[in-house]
């Protein structure tokens, strides 16, 4: 440590006694409304957080005197800008750990008695008691669930895919598997793994939740205990709603871009003035006409009805990323003999994965998370979609089920959680270098 860098951790010091003194100080805390209130605590803990931003930012600054004066200023200012986004970030998470600490919690209300014991965090209700961590929500609307043997199978070989993945991913970054070796091997595994999760999503059926009577018989399970099948009917909407998706807006986005016809300008423009409009001002005329083909209450109609809102918005950013790209390409194939669909196929798609899985994924959460159509099309309990079947924990005749409404949540949350975790790779990845011949 150079001798110039002594002041570092003097203000560092100093620092965290400001901080130290600010919470040993507070005055005693009180009970209002079966809370623990500290008065002025959330006014000590930003002044805390004042501080901690003050004595990194004027540590980093000390540290850029002693170096590179001209940027001492630059360094104080990036370091203090750090820690305040982190802690924004971190608050940001705060909704999610109290949903969390909620679909762990015993009873199925949304704040209990609060803890008179303990650090002052958690009795004050800031932090959730962790006294309360239990599995009773999630076996509870799990305990009507019953899969097929042959469903495990398909679990088995999602499982193996996934292992693979993992194992894979860490031999090529310890270097013992060639990273080309390795970008086949994760390739073939991931093709394993949706493959099993797609059929297994499409095995599920109603007949598989139920619950058992006193004489034997089977009874169909209460819609508090069906999330899984809201989950693979929520799956199955959104996955053939985002294939739709890609493929209307491929060809229409490639015609726009490439191609010159009459009405050309006249029907992007319509594009433009249709989404001005919010969705549900054709709700009215999405039901006449879905009732009119006999497709209410059915996946289909649903389908049908997201695909057609997504053909606007998906074909125009699909020809704005196509004029991005060089038209040499397609020049290059059509040369060597390739027809236009030819070099679409074999060269404008296979570059454009990325858009074509934003696309994929854009329209995928769009209407994994819509409620309005699917609440206003579907009526049978058997083809509810998640956003409907959450909605039902919040209509029950007394109260809300909490517990249960967080742990279907949790639940509803993670596929998608798992497709953005698996495609950011691909979403982020270039794959246009060395496209054009030199």
């Amino acid at each position: 440590m150079r001798r110039s860098d002594l002041p570092i951790p003097l203000l560092l010091a100093l620092c965290a006694a400001g901080i130290w003194a600010l919470f040993a100080t507070a005055p005693a805390a009180v009970v209002q409304d079966r809370f623990l209130v500290v008065p002025w605590g959330w006014t000590r803990a930003l002044g805390a957080l004042i501080l901690a931003i003050g004595g990194v930012a004027g540590s980093a600054w000390l540290w850029g005197r002693s170096r590179r004066p001209l940027r001492a200023g630059r360094y104080a200012l990036t370091a203090g800008t750090h820690l305040f986004l982190w802690t924004a970030i971190a608050t940001t998470f705060y909704p999610v750990i109290y949903l969390l600490a909620v679909s762990f919690n015993r009873n199925d209300t949304l704040a209990g008695s609060l803890p008179r014991e303990g650090p002052l965090w958690v009795r004050a209700g800031i932090l959730p008691d962790p006294s309360t961590v239990s599995l009773e929500q999630y076996r509870k609307v799990l305990s009507a669930t019953h899969v097929v043997p042959y469903q495990w199978i398909f679990v088995a070989v999602a499982v193996a895919g996934l292992l693979t993945l993992i194992f894979v991913s860490m031999a090529a970054r310890a270097e013992r598997i060639p990273g080309h070796r390795a970008d086949g091997y994760r390739r073939t595994a991931g093709f394993v793994l949706f493959g099993a999760l797609a059929a297994l999503v499409v095995s599920i059926g109603p007949g598989q939740f139920y619950t058992v009577a006193a004489d034997g018989t089977r009874v169909p399970a209460a819609s508090d205990r069906t999330i899984v099948l809201f989950i693979r009917n929520t799956l199955l909407v959104s996955g053939m709603t985002g294939l739709f998706a890609v493929a209307i807006s491929t060809t229409a986005g490639y015609a726009f871009a490439r191609m010159r016809f009459e009405g050309r300008y006249q029907t992007l423009l319509t594009f433009v003035f249709v989404q001005m409009f919010p969705g549900f001002m054709a709700l009215v005329a999405i039901y006449y006409l879905m009732s009119y083909l006999d497709l209410i209450n059915t996946f289909t109609g649903l389908i049908l009805a997201y695909s057609g809102g997504a053909i606007a918005f998906s074909a125009w950013i699909f020809k704005g990323y196509l004029e991005s790209i060089s038209p040499a390409l397609e020049e290059a194939a059509r040369v060597d003999g390739a027809t236009r669909w030819g070099a679409f196929v074999r060269i404008i798609l296979p570059i454009s994965v990325p858009m074509l899985l934003f696309i994929f994924l854009l329209q995928f959460i769009n209407t994994y998370s819509e409620f309005i159509l699917a609440n206003t099309l579907l009526i049978g309990q058997e083809n509810w979609t998640v956003g409907i079947g959450l909605r039902n924990f919040t209509t029950g005749r007394f109260d809300t089920q909490w517990g249960a409404l967080a742990a279907s949540a949790v639940l509803g949350s993670l596929p998608i959680l798992a497709i953005f975790y698996s495609f950011q790779e691909a979403l982020t990845g270039q794959y246009q270098s060395g496209g054009v011949k030199g």
